[in-house]
């Protein structure tokens, strides 16, 4: 990852804006910035059972270390009480009403992040899958797709903030995540993969990203573009809502100075600039300071955040990512400005995982499309003269 000035000075400029802020005393509380010269090492006297900023800030405190950089964990201390209290609270008034079951706060779903992605759903769970275990007779089965698990458990309801039917899709996220939308169901019974911005898609063989955009380049390919460590030129892409179509594109290229892709789809395939509710009518343009961008992937849904500060290239913002969500959209005003790149420090477990830490997480990385789009049309390749699909 390419950043266009030092990475303390972007680290320190992402840190004190979101202290700023962020902390407000009617809102989920974010770590205040007061370095030290040695790293915070005590460890908390609270002893976290459903949510554990304060060892997501020890965490980052060991990446950011080296940089001379250190967190104040008392707010993250203060937040894991005050979270884990209402959080206990709310299980016994279910418990109290008959609506969740005896054993509900037994249950321990959070340990640390690395856990979260290792383990096995906690249990009790229920598991459901898109094929019916009995159909009727004659009736058509829609084989399931891969990653695909619904589940009913209390953890999964607590950990997502979202009551009843919990979506995964992606290891170690806690979201309720994108389920498939009724235009790309459409699509597949006519034996095509509809792909729009914040598609999921699997590109070779280990791979799952998110789309940014679709449309027609000079030449009239339909062209894609995702986050270019997503995979390889030569790989083949499918739609992750329409996986049983099968093999829909090909990465053809990717950038030589930047973090994008572009995929020339085949004829398999529908292309439109709207899906599963986001809409874009436009693609380029400039972000500024505090201004709020959106972004839509398949590991933590459909977000926002406010940017910390942008050049040509890059654009760093507290926008909630982590893996799976790469290649998605950046947007604002209903233009893509931007596809996710990663985080500002390279350790996964200070990612967005869970709704329950708020603004609580590493800030995001995102590839300027005016960039992209700058770069396609001088390569001469696919993707030059990009227009957006629907245009």
């Amino acid at each position: 990852m390419r950043l266009p000035v030092s990475r303390r000075t972007v680290v320190t400029t992402s840190i004190l804006a979101a202290g700023v802020t962020l902390l407000a005393p009617s809102t989920q509380a974010t770590p205040i910035t007061e370095p030290t010269p040695q790293p915070v090492i005590e460890q908390s006297t609270v002893a976290a059972r459903w949510v554990d900023t304060a060892g997501v800030v020890d965490q980052a405190n060991a990446a950011l270390s080296p940089l001379g950089i250190t967190l104040d964990r008392t707010v993250a201390e203060q937040f894991d009480t005050t979270a884990n209290a209402h959080i206990d609270a709310g299980i016994s008034a279910g418990i109290t009403a008959g609506v969740l079951p005896a054993d509900a706060q037994t249950a321990t779903p959070y340990t640390t992040a690395a856990d979260q992605t290792v383990q096995a759903p906690a249990s009790p769970q229920t598991v459901i899958v898109e094929t019916p275990l009995l159909a009727p007779a004659g009736a058509q089965v829609r084989p399931p797709l891969p990653n695909y698990t619904v589940r009913t458990d209390i953890p999964a309801q607590v950990m997502a903030l979202a009551p009843g039917e919990v979506l995964h899709r992606v290891p170690g996220s806690w979201f309720n995540q994108p389920a498939v939308p009724v235009e790309s169901r459409v699509a597949e019974e006519q034996g095509r993969s509809l792909f729009g911005p914040g598609t999921p898609i699997y590109l070779g063989q280990n791979s799952m990203c998110t789309l940014a955009v679709t449309g027609v380049d000079a030449d009239g390919r339909k062209i894609g573009i995702t986050a270019g460590h997503c995979g390889d030129v030569g790989d083949a892409v499918r739609s992750a809502d329409s996986f049983w179509v099968g093999e829909a594109g090909t990465i053809v290229a990717d950038g030589s100075n930047d973090d994008y892709s572009v995929i020339e789809f085949g004829s398999n395939a529908e292309i439109s600039n709207s899906y599963n509710g986001v809409t874009v009518n436009g693609i380029g343009g400039q972000t500024s300071n505090l201004q709020e961008v959106c972004k839509t992937g398949v590991a933590t849904g459909f977000t926002c955040g406010l940017v910390w500060t942008a050049d040509e290239r890059l654009t760093m913002s507290q926008l909630c990512a982590m893996q799976g969500d790469s290649g998605a959209p950046v947007i604002a005003n209903g233009r893509v400005v931007g596809l996710i790149s990663g985080g500002v420090v390279p350790n996964h477990d200070l990612s967005c995982r869970t709704p329950i830490q708020g603004p609580l997480h590493m800030p995001s990385l995102s590839v300027n499309m005016d960039r992209i789009i700058s770069e396609m049309d001088a390569s001469g390749g696919p993707g030059r003269g990009f227009t957006l699909a629907g245009q």
